[in-house]
């Protein structure tokens, strides 16, 4: 739906849900009781005002972003957003998720470097929340050395959004390096994941590159590992509904980046 018509909606909710309480009590009390009842109860009109009024700054304040955004400019909101980030020093999550995406979208590197070094500098719980978008932007630009560094400080999990997801693309940087051997004991949490997509791609990974990388004693309990997890997911979803929770998990950036492979373990799954 287009901004400028949920901004034109939730106003129109706004004003005739108020209105309809405003009147009631004419209807309910008379007028003469009605006019005492707002006497008593004077500050609810003062928190609509408040309410009406903050949604419609917040509108104001973002007007040129959403307008961007609603016609897919991406050059202009990320000239919008590195301007808040980096020149204002805002470091909100949702305008620093906004402006990494768009650049991950744009395959700007570059630009989340800068994002990086500046909440590095001015903001480091900023960073550490976000640890997944940056990892994931190093593995986008082919230097998985590089995202095996930058995740390994993270790994605790503390104030991490997405510590299981972080965790999975510090052993895929192992694999993307050839050492699927190192990634085996770092998959096997993620096997059991509540999230059926990580649990699917952990089983992915150790039932085909980590198995192949063990001696064949270790191999063999990899596959069945591996085979465990494909039959409780099979069982659980058909093709169609994991196609749809496969595009539902898409909805994430960091995702997206794993289409491919994905894709691949979909095929897996039902092959």
């Amino acid at each position: 739906m287009k901004f400028k018509t949920i901004f034109a909606l939730f106003n129109i909710v706004l004003v005739l849900s108020f209105t309809f309480i405003l009147v009631m009590p004419f209807f309910l009390l008379g007028a003469e009781y009605s006019l005492t009842f707002w006497s008593r109860n004077w500050p609810l009109i003062i928190f609509f005002v408040i309410v009406l009024s903050g949604f419609n700054a917040f509108f104001a304040l973002n007007w040129r972003l959403f307008s961007a955004l609603e016609a897919e400019d991406w050059k202009a909101v990320t000239s919008l957003l590195s301007d808040r980030v980096l020149r204002q020093h805002k470091h909100d999550r949702r305008t620093i998720r906004l402006l990494v995406n768009t650049a991950l979208l744009k395959g700007d590197v570059e630009l989340v470097q800068k994002i990086e070094q500046e909440l590095r500098e001015r903001r480091p719980a900023a960073l550490r929340r976000d640890a997944v978008l940056f990892g994931v932007a190093l593995l986008l630009r082919n230097d998985p050395e590089a995202s095996e560094r930058f995740l390994a400080p993270f790994l605790d999990g503390h104030g991490v959004d997405n510590a299981k997801w972080l965790g999975f693309y510090h052993a895929f940087s192992l694999v993307m390096q050839k050492r699927a051997y190192e990634a085996v004991a770092l998959l096997q949490p993620y096997l059991d994941a509540d999230d059926p997509v990580l649990s699917l791609l952990s089983a992915y990974l150790t039932g085909t590159l980590c198995a192949s990388a063990v001696d064949e004693g270790r191999r063999e309990e990899l596959l069945s590992a591996a085979q465990r997890i494909r039959t409780q997911l099979s069982k659980r979803y058909t093709a169609v509904h994991w196609a749809r929770e496969s595009e539902r998990a898409k909805g994430e950036m960091h995702i997206v980046i794993l289409s491919k492979i994905l894709d691949d373990a979909s095929v897996w799954l039902f092959g």
